[in-house]
């Protein structure tokens, strides 16, 4: 899929279950998700998150944070109760709509659409600390990178970004992207979907070194809805000063 077709994807996701389509779970399919259920399990993973930073000394400003693929909010509205600032950008524009109509911090948090293959609607050296979760895979490779790319261009020296990836493993790594795409379109007919798209651990690696960055935590794990298929990548890096 290209951009374009993840713009119109997603957008369309938005419209039908967005709460769903950004946090899947069996049981809530079908805008069964009760909206203080939904927002809560973005304040317990932000806090758990930050908790497990300041335990292993790695040092936030909490100034001004971007919630990278913010949807409706979830993390965007959490980090606003640690950040003085957050910016959320995501290329939905029913995600974005939801968000603003949603936000609890107006002033404080600002949404924001962005339908470009980068982030250069954002000036660079601005954010102390930049987050994205279950994000990246639902994007090609190559729109991966470039944004990774850009975290750094954005981070002050100094920042953090916090960011999750996954890798292919299995069988699934034997299969090209645009196969399993062509799949996806064949199965769903036309309907909206939730595509996932592999980034190698190597690459990654890679992209944060070329970019000046240094990785000061990384885990990997089962991805838990696909364990067979995919692992799942956490990245914590900073910026050299």
């Amino acid at each position: 899929m290209n951009l374009n077709e993840i713009r119109k994807n997603w957008t369309a996701l938005g419209e039908q279950d967005p709460m769903w389509a950004i946090l899947t779970d069996s049981g809530k399919k079908g805008n069964r998700w009760q909206m203080d259920d939904f927002f809560e399990t973005g304040r317990q993973q932000i806090k758990q998150i930050l908790g497990e930073l300041e335990t292993a000394r790695i040092s936030i400003v909490r100034g001004k944070a971007l919630d990278f693929g913010c949807g409706i909010g979830r993390l965007s509205q959490a980090l606003s109760e640690h950040f003085e600032s957050v910016d959320g950008v995501d290329i939905s524009t029913s995600m974005i709509s939801n968000a603003q109509k949603l936000n609890r911090f107006p002033g404080r948090t600002i949404y924001h659409l962005n339908v470009h293959n980068d982030l250069n609607l954002f000036p660079s050296n601005q954010y102390d600390f930049i987050f994205s979760w279950i994000v990246l895979q639902h994007m090609p490779c190559a729109p991966q990178q470039n944004y990774i790319v850009d975290f750094f261009r954005l981070l002050k020296p100094g920042g953090v970004a916090y960011f999750q990836t996954i890798h292919t493993q299995g069988w699934r790594s034997c299969v090209p992207d645009w196969a399993a795409d062509f799949y996806r379109k064949l199965k769903h007919k036309g309907r909206p979907f939730i595509p996932m798209y592999g980034l190698p651990v190597k690459s990654a690696r890679k992209i944060i070194k070329n970019a000046g960055g240094i990785i000061k935590k990384y885990e990997t794990s089962p991805f838990s809805d696909r364990p067979s298929r995919f692992k799942s990548d956490i990245y914590c890096v900073s910026k050299q000063a």
